[in-house]
Parts: structure tokens; C-alpha cells; sequence
């Protein structure tokens, strides 16, 4: 079970992760969307009560889960839930997009950092202690095995 300060963590990186990409107003522009069409499902469809049950149909709808516990009926409804699950697709590729980007981005740096410490350690090839040239010498190994 997740403790409270690592769920908070986890919702830290995600907002850096979205500021570092730049899609803050694409963000904006999804919750803005999700509350209106939730609140446009909360007052034009029958079967649907609270608030809470719209935009728990809003979330089926933004993931594609669809578990059929509500449906819209009406066309408001319907045209709210046709915009937001349009908007979502392209939102929610734009977020894995980018978490690609960044997981790519940190692959980089590290093989960046062992590449130029390898180089540097070859560079101080005299220098270095019989230890360290075993250690080297692991390294190179592992490398041709990939």
C-alpha cells in the first residue's frame, strides 16, 4: 500500500514532467474539459444523480474502460463525451510521447557520463591501480557481449 508522501511524490514528478515538457495548457485545457463535460453529463442526463457519477462516466470515457454502469443518453451528453474523448486521445498521447522522450533523454545522459568515464579512464591508462585496470578490463568484456 502506498504510504501518502509517495503517491504525492509520484504526482511531483508527473507535474515536472508536464512543465518540462511544456504542456502545461494542454493540461489546463483537459481539466477545464474534463469538469465542463462532466458538469454538462451531471445536467442532461437522466440516470445519471451527482456530479461524482458524471464525471466517474468522464473517466471512463478519457480511459477507455467503459465499464457500462452509466451511459450517455442525451445528445449534450453525447457530444460532451464525443469532445473529451477526442481531446483525450490526443492529450494522452502527447503525455506518453513525452514520457518516452524523457526516459530516452536519461538513457542518454548515463550512457554519456560511461562513455566519457571510460574514455577518461583510458586516458589515465598508466595511472590507474592494478584494480582498477581489472575493473576495466570487466567493463570492456561486458561491452563486447552486448
Amino acid at each position: 500500500m502506498e504510504s501518502q508522501g509517495q503517491k504525492r511524490l509520484k504526482f511531483r514528478v508527473v507535474w515536472l514532467l508536464i512543465q518540462s515538457a511544456g504542456i502545461v495548457q494542454w493540461f489546463g485545457v483537459f481539466v477545464v474539459l474534463f469538469i465542463i463535460a462532466s458538469a454538462v453529463v451531471a445536467a442532461c442526463e437522466p440516470k445519471i444523480d451527482t456530479f461524482a457519477n458524471a464525471s466517474w462516466l468522464m473517466f471512463q470515457v478519457v480511459t477507455t474502460i467503459g465499464l457500462g454502469d452509466f451511459t450517455c443518453v442525451s445528445v449534450a451528453g453525447r457530444v460532451a463525451a464525443v469532445v473529451l474523448s477526442l481531446y483525450s486521445v490526443f492529450f494522452i498521447a502527447l503525455i506518453t510521447g513525452d514520457v518516452v522522450t524523457y526516459c530516452q533523454e536519461r538513457m542518454l545522459v548515463r550512457r554519456n557520463e560511461s562513455v566519457a568515464h571510460f574514455i577518461d579512464q583510458l586516458e589515465h591508462l598508466p595511472e590507474l591501480s592494478h584494480e582498477e585496470l581489472i575493473e576495466l578490463s570487466d567493463q570492456i568484456r561486458k561491452l563486447e557481449k552486448k
